[in-house]
């Protein structure tokens, strides 16, 4: 079978579905020995990244994922070629090609919490992605949770549906920590770590005012680390107790996760929230919100509470600074429950489905 797999989502900066996109593909292409793949690609330093088993060709196309021009310029790049499924790892699926179509939604966040995102957005969910999952042979994603929502919001048929979660490089359960960068940042006397970006539903404001609400009631001497807010903000806080870093590479990150007392990630909904993985991984106890996917992510590694209520963050995140017995339990915890997640279980997954579309008509 001839598969296209759009990777043009791959860039520098590994973010949540760049990464999804770059370790399935890597995996797919190591472990597949009976399909032909046309992989798109929009730098040519992308090919590198991979060592395939599988029969490949490298396609390469300067237009960038969710625009409008993806809709006709992909089918046209593919005019002439013969092929047999499109899989996309992002929600970009062109309109033509949803006949032979295969999408991932990692979630519908802008359908959810539509305020948090401009109109744009809202009118290109309403007009390309909810009519793409209606016409094309399967929908991946990444979480029941996720599974529930595009049910409920895109009317999708259940059993169209099929659960491709992330899952961990092996390299997160050895990487070894690097104390340079934790004396870099004054971070020696202990800090909490939070994980996102500057969005609302990630709730980094309830999250820096429980941390405030603690150092001024002198429980906590540390600091708080923000990876992914941009540097601003409150002049006061700033150079003091709260740390802005607006991007980590992997092993700092790592080194974060691994020397935080927590990690703060009471989210008001995520698709999956890959940074609790990761953090389980290092050995880092996690303080989740008991909404959507998160739950689900950490089972019993994740200490919940109200991601809406700053004083149920606030006794939380006190709960594990205080409970050193409870944090020892959620360590050995989130470790056993983060190597549930593989990249092989998920591209066997994906296989499976292919294999089952061989030579079916059209749905």
């Amino acid at each position: 079978m001839k598969i296209v797999f759009d990777a043009r989502v791959i860039q520098e900066q590994n973010h949540g579905i760049a990464r999804f996109c770059r370790n399935l593909l890597d995996r797919l292409l190591t472990l597949d020995r009976e399909n032909e793949y046309r992989v798109l690609v929009r730098f040519p330093w992308v090919q590198a990244c991979f060592a395939p088993r599988a029969s490949v060709s490298w396609v390469e196309s300067p237009i960038p994922p969710y625009t409008l021009q993806e809709q006709w310029a992909i089918p046209r790049l593919l005019r002439g070629a013969s092929f047999d499924l499109f899989y996309s790892p992002t929600y970009a699926l062109p309109r033509p090609l949803t006949a032979k179509g295969i999408v991932t939604l990692h979630d519908l966040i802008h359908l959810i919490f539509p305020e948090d995102y401009g109109w744009k957005h809202r009118l290109y969910y309403r007009l390309l992605v909810k009519p793409a999952v209606r016409r094309c042979r399967r929908v991946f994603t990444v979480s029941q949770s996720s599974r529930q929502d595009i049910i409920r919001y895109c009317r999708c048929p259940e059993g169209k549906i099929v659960l491709t979660p992330n899952g961990l490089e092996p390299s997160w359960f050895t990487r070894p920590p690097h104390p340079g960068f934790i004396k870099r940042y004054g971070l020696e006397q202990g800090f909490i770590l939070f994980v996102g970006n500057p969005r609302p539903h990630k709730n980094f404001s309830r999250v820096r005012e429980a941390f405030t609400q603690l150092v001024r009631e002198g429980h906590f001497s540390g600091k708080l680390v923000a990876v992914g807010i941009p540097a601003g903000g409150h002049p006061s806080e700033e150079g003091r107790r709260v740390v802005r870093i607006p991007y980590c590479s992997d092993a700092e990150l790592a080194t974060l996760y691994s020397r935080a007392r927590l990690l703060a990630a009471p989210s008001l909904y995520e698709g999956f929230g890959l940074p609790v993985l990761e953090a389980m991984a290092c050995g880092c106890p996690v303080l989740i919100g008991d909404r959507a996917s998160l739950p689900e992510i950490a089972g019993p590694a994740g200490w919940a509470v109200d991601p809406y209520q700053t004083a149920a963050i606030r006794e939380g995140m006190l709960r594990l600074l205080e409970d050193s017995p409870l944090r020892e339990r959620l360590r050995a915890a989130g470790r056993i429950q983060a190597r549930r997640y593989s990249w092989d279980e998920t591209a066997r997954t994906v296989l499976r489905v292919f294999g089952e579309l061989a030579g079916g008509a059209a749905q």
